[in-house]
Order: structure tokens, then sequence, then C-alpha cells
């Protein structure tokens, strides 16, 4: 399978949707891994493995960095928190983009102050419910 075939496969993994948000991707999306190479190598799995890619909003890539999943859930399980901590407004350019970037990582989940993360990513409620469905 060519690069740009098997990066299709992974864009359509959930109907052109971010694995961790459920938003559309657009044009500006990677390919992640769950499990990250980091990981991968200290396990001695393929890091490449099918299973192990998901499509993924850019910011969101960005953000999550090499964490594992859990890793990066307990991170975005305190996100409103840090939310409430940063500065209404600044003048200073280097917070000013931090805040925005912040703010932007904060609409892709849907997460405000006072509205913390669910606890888990748009692919673990797909996933139960093909489960609920299969059980049926």
């Amino acid at each position: 399978m060519s690069k740009a075939s098997r990066r299709s496969v992974i864009q359509q993994k959930f109907g052109g949707l971010c694995a961790y948000t459920g938003k559309p991707l657009g044009d500006d999306w990677q390919v992640d891994h769950i499990e990250p190479h980091f990981y991968a190598r200290m396990w001695q799995r393929d890091a490449n493995r099918s299973e192990n890619l998901v499509p993924s909003l850019r910011i969101v890539n960005h953000y999550k960095r090499c964490k594992d999943l859990e890793e990066f859930r307990k991170y975005m399980l305190t996100f409103h928190e840090r939310l409430k901590k940063l500065p209404k407004t600044t003048r200073v350019e280097k917070s000013a983009k931090r805040v925005q970037y912040m703010l932007k990582v904060a609409e892709a989940f849907g997460i405000t102050p006072d509205t913390p993360f669910l606890g888990k990513f748009y692919f673990e409620f797909i996933t139960s419910k093909e489960k609920e469905v299969d059980n049926g």
C-alpha cells in the first residue's frame, strides 16, 4: 500500500473525524501514534501498526506530544484547571500566543473552565457504542 493510500485509510477510520475530539479533520490533520514510538520500541512493538495509527487534528497531536494514551487522558482531565489560570489580558506576545493556543485546544475538546474533559476520547466512545451494538 502506498503512503498516500495508507494515509487515506487512516483519515477515514472515523469517517474523517479526529480520533480524540470527533471534530472534522479538514486539510490540516496528522497521523498520530496512540502508543508513541518510544513506548513501542521499549516493548518491541511496531509503532506503525495500523491499530496504533489514528487521524488527529494537528493541534491535538501537537498538544499530546509523546504522551501515551493514559498520560494524555490524565493531562486532559486537569485541562479546565489550566484554563482557569490563563490571564484574561496580556501585553506579552508570547503569553498571548499561549493563551490562544490553549483556547484552540479547549475548543477542540469542548472544554471550558467550568466544563472538564469527559475522561474518554472520541474513538473510545465510538468503540464502546460498537460493542453495545454487537452485544445488542
